[in-house]
């Protein structure tokens, strides 16, 4: 099979002068009629064999596994020679010999999958471990998953994210090892789970596979991986919920949660009703769930956790903090005004939790949704041009102090400003608001005096 490569990739393989192959996803995708992915490269020698151009730039980015950067213009490619990892304890090889048996560095390759080599100037396919079967089968399998799994136990996460992002099946002797190596995941680095974690909740973008990002948590929560990721999920499998308004237990109903939103906010809905739990085991009810979710996300997604950046840690803690505001629909106009603008930057996305997590009750569908309250109030305060900000108001700092205010007064006067216009955005103007801040100095005054 011929496989599409740039004709760059080929002008560089013709002037290496030694052999060079092409290996792993992209080899892979081409044969399963997938998306492309990056371009690996490896072969018989190390980079510095290979006799490139001055056109190619070389950068060595790490000594020890032989592993390059290849750029030419807009490419870039990786290139690592054949190689042989031996491990003792842990997951960084003890051992690591470079070889010219290309059997060798296929065997060390976590899944057969991603170890068919393509040599492109003979338009042949080098099949060492079975691996064109198993992609046509659609089946995830290591050639000694024992030892592949054992050598790096980030690979266990590894074959539940190329599982579902390929739509492929796991082998069951491969499951297997997965499940008995799974205490493995202890000793990786959060930022390595974390990485997984995020591809496996936007697996169905990848290769355009639907419901792909379900199937992997739900294989996650099968094999027993929550415990080394977000230990707080396992802990709601079971747990019942009123049948009146839910039709799953909290860990389906999470899992069908994440499965309805939008990648920006699955994480929130990874989150968002871990509580429940805790709170039905300590209260006997599920009151004030959505408190106890919000700091579980910030614990299990901050430095003692999976390491996110603060601003990611915020995000998905506003909204799992907020998603049930509301939720009966009695709150008054002008709380929920307030609420909106509060929460302008996230509303959208606190829109698109709400409802994923009312199709996952498996009580709602999705053409009885109707318009979120929230979505109609933040169409009101953009028409009707109300402020949203302090920075929306028509006078600003400068205004406040010309006119008599000082210091903190300054940020309570406008603060308190921004409150009345949003509610009466005609109130918005700069006249009306000086001679409102005249007012306050004045007043301010006088209590002053009366104080004396």
């Amino acid at each position: 099979m011929k496989i599409e490569v740039p004709k760059s990739l080929e002008l560089l393989v013709k002037s290496a002068g030694v052999p060079v192959y092409l290996v792993g996803g992209y080899v892979r995708n081409s044969l399963r009629g997938l998306k492309p992915t990056d371009m690996d490269l490896t072969g018989p020698q190390p980079v510095s064999a290979l006799k490139l151009s001055p056109k190619y730039r070389v950068k060595t980015v790490n000594f020890r596994l032989g592993t390059a950067q290849i750029k030419c213009g807009k490419e870039v490619y990786e290139y690592t020679p054949f190689r042989v990892e031996n491990y003792d304890k842990g997951h960084t090889p003890s051992e690591v010999y470079f070889t010219t048996d290309i059997k060798q560095d296929a065997l060390r390759r976590d899944f057969t999958c991603n170890s068919v080599y393509y040599d492109i100037i003979n338009d042949e396919l080098i099949d060492l471990v079975g691996g064109i079967a198993d992609i046509e089968r659609g089946v995830l399998r290591s050639y000694k998953p024992e030892r592949t799994l054992s050598s790096d136990g980030l690979r266990i996460i590894r074959l539940v994210r190329f599982a579902c992002q390929l739509g492929f099946k796991i082998d069951g002797a491969t499951a297997s090892a997965a499940m008995a190596k799974a205490e493995l995941l202890k000793d990786i680095t959060p930022e390595r789970k974390r990485e997984e974690l995020d591809k496996i909740l936007a697996a169905d973008v990848a290769n355009g596979i639907d419901q792909a990002h379900y199937r992997g948590v739900k294989l996650l929560a099968k094999m027993g991986l929550f415990k080394y990721l977000i230990p707080e999920v396992e802990q709601c499998v079971g747990v019942e919920q009123n049948p009146a308004y839910h039709k799953y237990d909290v860990a389906e109903h999470t899992f069908r949660t994440v499965a309805y939103a939008p990648v920006k906010v699955r994480l929130a809905a990874l989150f968002h009703d871990l509580g429940k739990a805790y709170c039905m085991e300590k209260h006997g009810n599920m009151h004030g769930h959505e408190l106890v979710s919000s700091q579980i996300a910030e614990r299990r997604m901050g430095y003692y956790g999976l390491r996110y950046s603060n601003d990611e840690i915020a995000f998905v803690k506003k909204l799992v903090l907020n998603h049930m505001y509301d939720m009966a629909g009695n709150t008054s106009s002008a709380k929920v005004k307030r609420f909106v603008a509060a929460n302008f930057d996230i509303i959208d996305d606190l829109i698109d939790l709400i409802n994923a997590d009312k199709l996952a009750t498996g009580m709602v569908l999705k053409e009885q949704l109707g318009e979120n309250r929230f979505t109609a109030v933040k169409w009101e305060l953009i028409e009707s041009g109300a402020p949203i900000y302090v920075g929306d108001l028509e006078i600003d700092g400068n205004d406040c102090h010309a006119a008599g205010l000082d210091g903190e007064q300054i940020g309570l006067f406008l603060k308190e400003m921004l409150d009345v216009c949003l509610l009466n955005p005609r109130l918005n103007n700069r006249l009306w608001l000086t001679e409102r801040a005249a007012v306050k100095a004045e007043n301010l005054r006088k209590n002053e005096k009366s104080k004396e």
